[in-house]
């Protein structure tokens, strides 16, 4: 301990010396704090594989990080949990890449190579790579040992599972369990001319705030009857009278559901056909006008029509199943022994009861 004491104070003395120009390293980091300090005790043994604690604690720490920048708290039985769950899959990792040495499967350069390589083309740019593994907090050699075990364990799984036969009987019970996500609700396609209000911060006289929102109607209605005037177009008129940014779109808002709009807007497009211009509505930002440009009845998908999703879905949740089953027998015939004393045993249900202290 006095050894671990001494490694963190001489690491902080030697960060006061460093250029600016060195990147900025964590003084409380316990991964860091461990490897530094030559101190880095053995968290779970999984036969002849050792898990360090500092390998689960770098995970750790980089998993909460990325919580963080969300906004989320973070609590010490947050921390807890996610330093459980982290070992659990270090210990799964184990495993299965015991599995794969058993079975000769591996992974070559050539083959990491080439998952690098598709897998950069999707993100894009360098940039966009280098900002990927910031956020998960690991560097690039880390992230390809992390893909080669991934590599590994998916040839295991294919060469140990076999496909799930998901019978057209089974998809139409499921259909039939679940046929409201199927249902597609009235949609409309609508266009819009907004003629702005203040706001009481921006306008703190009521009075001239009505008196806005009164002019706003009037101009409303006037164009309401200049539209029916033929050869009117609403989308060149939006584009010229409009103080909403969809202007630019000659009004157009997109698809709305029906029964999701604001009541104010509702009760004008309850019953309105394709065509139909209502207004004026008054709105938080001002008076609109809107337009009926498309409409999408609401209608049922068959079981014809999702059977192909469905069987997607039913066959991919019958493979996670079939992994996650064939993991805990592997677990189940591994000798598996968790030393982190601040970890229970009874968080870690599928490993086995000794934990050393």
């Amino acid at each position: 301990m006095r050894t671990l004491y001494l490694m963190i104070l001489l690491g902080w003395c030697a960060c006061s010396e460093r250029s600016s120009r060195d990147p900025a390293v964590d003084p409380s980091d316990p991964s860091r704090i461990l490897r530094e300090a030559n101190d880095d005790p053995t968290a779970a043994k999984v036969d002849g594989t050792i898990i360090l604690r500092s390998e689960l604690e770098e995970r750790v720490q980089s998993q909460v990080e990325q919580f963080r920048r969300t906004g989320r708290s973070i609590t010490p039985a947050f921390e807890q949990s996610t330093r459980v769950a982290l070992l659990n899959h270090l210990i799964d990792r184990a495993v299965l890449s015991a599995e794969g040495k058993r079975l000769g499967v591996t992974v070559d350069d050539s083959a990491l190579k080439h998952h690098e390589t598709m897998f950069r083309e999707r993100l894009g740019t360098e940039q966009a790579f280098e900002g990927y593994l910031a956020r998960i907090g690991r560097d690039a050699a880390g992230w390809r040992a992390d893909q080669r075990q991934h590599l590994v364990q998916k040839l295991v799984f294919d060469r140990v599972i076999k496909s799930v036969a998901v019978t057209d009987d089974q998809l139409l019970k499921r259909y039939n369990a679940q046929s409201q996500r199927y249902a597609q609700r009235r949609r409309l396609r609508l266009g819009e001319i907004l003629k702005r209000v203040p706001n009481a911060a921006e306008m703190p006289d009521k009075t001239k705030r009505d008196r806005a929102t009164k002019d706003a109607a009037t101009m409303i209605n006037k164009l309401i009857v200049q539209l029916r005037k033929p050869g009117q177009r609403f989308s060149l008129l939006a584009q010229r009278v409009s103080d909403s940014p969809s202007k630019a779109r000659g009004g157009d808002i997109g698809w709305r559901v029906a029964d999701r709009l604001t009541p104010a807007w509702l009760g004008h497009l309850k019953d309105a056909k394709k065509g139909a211009v209502v207004g004026p509505i008054q709105s938080p930002d001002g008076v609109r006008l809107l337009k009926v440009i498309e409409i999408q009845e609401a209608t049922q998908l068959s079981f014809d029509e999702v059977k192909v999703e469905l069987r997607r879905t039913a066959e991919a949740r019958a493979r996670a199943k079939a992994e996650r089953d064939f993991v805990k027998q592997l677990r189940a015939k591994a000798n598996i022994t968790i030393l982190d004393h601040r970890l229970k045993t009874n968080e870690l249900p599928q490993a086995d009861r000794k934990v050393v202290k």
